[in-house]
């Protein structure tokens, strides 16, 4: 009997840790931020991929309720590489893609959520070096991503976030860290 009051104290004590809507989203549904990140791009015509690559991204965001939100916003990616296999010269990208996708989160307590995102890309990039023809490009193509959120009660939140982004002639994966603001 004595474990069974113990433990009902503990889930009644601890059950605001586990309540299912956002304590801090009260009335808030637009979300601003910026992501800083690194990641590698698998060009299609070069023999060797791109290592690192930055990424900053701008994103705003609509959240219809605890679980689903629409994001828009602008991608900035760029690398630089000395080709060491192949040939001795340097490779650079650089894209910029406007972005759209659904969110669909999952809330995994009140400040904490795990999330997934679907969505496509418009881009307009740039590859050159590596003793092979310059390639401009545009067009649209996917992006899937996967992650975690954290959302203070004074809106504040941070996040980490891996990336799929296929651009046609090349293919960004990435992981990124996320600050943003609920309002």
């Amino acid at each position: 009997m004595k474990i069974i009051f113990i433990t009902l104290v503990l889930l009644i004590s601890t059950s605001p840790c586990f309540a299912v809507e956002y304590i801090s989203s009260n009335g808030k549904n637009h979300i601003f931020g910026i992501d800083l990140g690194l990641g590698s791009i698998d060009p299609e015509n070069f023999e060797e991929e791109l290592d690192t690559e930055s990424i900053v991204r701008l994103t705003y965001g609509y959240q219809y309720n605890s679980t689903w939100s629409i994001n828009t916003g602008l991608i900035f990616g760029n690398g630089t590489e000395l080709c060491i296999v192949t040939c001795p010269e340097l490779r650079t990208l650089s894209y910029t893609s406007y972005i759209l996708n659904i969110k669909g989160s999952h809330p995994l307590n009140n400040r904490w959520s795990v999330f997934g995102k679907l969505g496509v890309n418009y881009y307009d990039l740039e590859l050159s070096g590596a003793n092979q023809a310059n390639v401009t490009d545009n067009g649209i193509g996917p992006l899937i991503a996967t992650g975690f959120d954290f959302r203070a009660y004074n809106g504040f939140g941070l996040g980490i976030e891996l990336s799929l982004q296929d651009m046609a002639v090349i293919t960004s994966t990435g992981v990124s860290f996320n600050f943003s603001y609920m309002f």
